[in-house]
């Protein structure tokens, strides 16, 4: 399977991207393409690949000369355009933590969710809610050294992984359809170091897979 890593400077992706693209590479079922041009999500070329993982987001905070702050789109309406059609008609999404932090409209859609606040970083455990599924599965519950993301999300997501915070359940990774495309996402990733750890390359590697079709 072809899969496309895009890389990029928001949510500090970059690291990740990298650390993702080199175990991703490792295994002898894929052809990985590191990029940072978010030009290819407008482009013909962005339809070879059998899933993308994305990272960067879809807004990026900025501070204004008042000092005040406001969200602005990642992404080119036209690159957004390519995007979510490249995956409506039947291609894969990873969305990977800030994918989905302060997003709205149609990306709250493709994703199944979406949240502003989390707690302060933390040590937890990340127990995993359905081991049958290809993504999970042979994966116990790991711990990770990351944030807890409180999300709103859609009650029709399949809920494969989450963690406790103030003696609630919060999802860190789900599945949805969207048009003939699959969309995995997972809250978990605010550093490379979440990605440096065998069961976390584990759950994107199988996440990978079952994106692409594979």
């Amino acid at each position: 399977m072809k899969v496309l890593v895009l890389s990029g400077g928001n949510h500090q992706f970059e690291s990740s991207a990298a650390v993702i693209n080199d175990f991703l590479s490792s295994r002898g079922d894929m052809s990985v393409t590191l990029t940072n041009d978010k030009n290819i999500l407008a482009s013909s070329e962005l339809n070879q690949f059998d899933a993308c993982v994305f990272g960067t987001g879809f807004t990026r905070t900025v501070r204004q000369e008042d000092g005040t702050l406001t969200r602005q789109p990642e992404l080119t309406p036209k690159q957004e355009d390519g995007f979510f059609h490249y995956i409506h008609d039947g291609k894969g999404l990873v969305g990977i933590h800030g994918t989905a932090w302060w997003i709205g409209g149609r990306a709250v859609d493709l994703i199944g969710g979406h949240s502003n606040w989390h707690p302060p970083g933390s040590t937890f455990t990340v127990k995993i809610e359905d081991s049958e599924h290809s993504i999970t599965q042979d994966l116990d519950d790991f711990e990770v050294e990351d944030e807890i993301y409180i999300s709103a999300y859609d009650p029709y997501i399949h809920i494969l992984a989450s963690a406790e915070w103030h003696n609630r359940s919060h999802p860190m990774a789900w599945t949805k359809d969207y048009g003939k495309g699959r969309v995995f996402y997972t809250t978990l990733g605010h550093s490379s170091d979440t990605f440096e750890r065998p069961a976390m390359q584990q759950l994107i590697s199988q996440g990978v897979a079952w994106a692409a079709k594979a």
